[in-house]
């Protein structure tokens, strides 16, 4: 997978001091905090120096908190020991929201990044009926 960076999982800063940045996940462990000697350098005065750390392992993207003074949020729950990560869900750290974007099993596409035509051209193999309600004619 590191050939193709494009399929490494993403995760974005959805909220706080940092909206917009990005980075991709990788097999080795990556240190998230404010200290500048991590690897994802996060300017959010409530982060811990050493907040959180994320990696790609075999079984999928995995996250741990580093005994910050906040606490690391998974999907709004306070996490105590690994978790494994899924396509979209969202990472809070002090006042920063992270999403997680995972291109092998993502079915669209995050805003502003393509993946070529075999991912725009995915539809629905059956059509969904429309839901009418109970008493009422079409």
């Amino acid at each position: 997978m590191e050939e193709h960076p494009e399929l490494m999982p993403l995760l974005t800063v959805a909220g706080g001091p940092m909206r917009g940045a990005s980075f991709r996940m990788r097999a080795e462990i990556q240190v998230i905090g404010r200290a500048p000697s991590g690897q994802v350098v996060i300017n959010d005065p409530h982060l811990s120096r050493r907040h959180a750390e994320v990696w790609l392992a075999p079984e999928g993207p995995s996250l741990r908190d580093l005994g910050s003074t906040n606490g690391t949020w998974l999907n709004d729950r306070r996490i105590t020991e690994v978790e494994r990560l899924s396509d979209g869900d969202v990472i809070r750290l002090g006042r920063t929201e992270l999403r997680l974007f995972d291109p092998g099993v993502a079915l669209t596409d995050p805003v502003g990044l393509s993946f070529g035509p075999s991912r725009r051209d995915v539809r629905p193999t059956v059509p969904l009926p429309l839901a009418t309600p109970p008493g009422t004619r079409r």
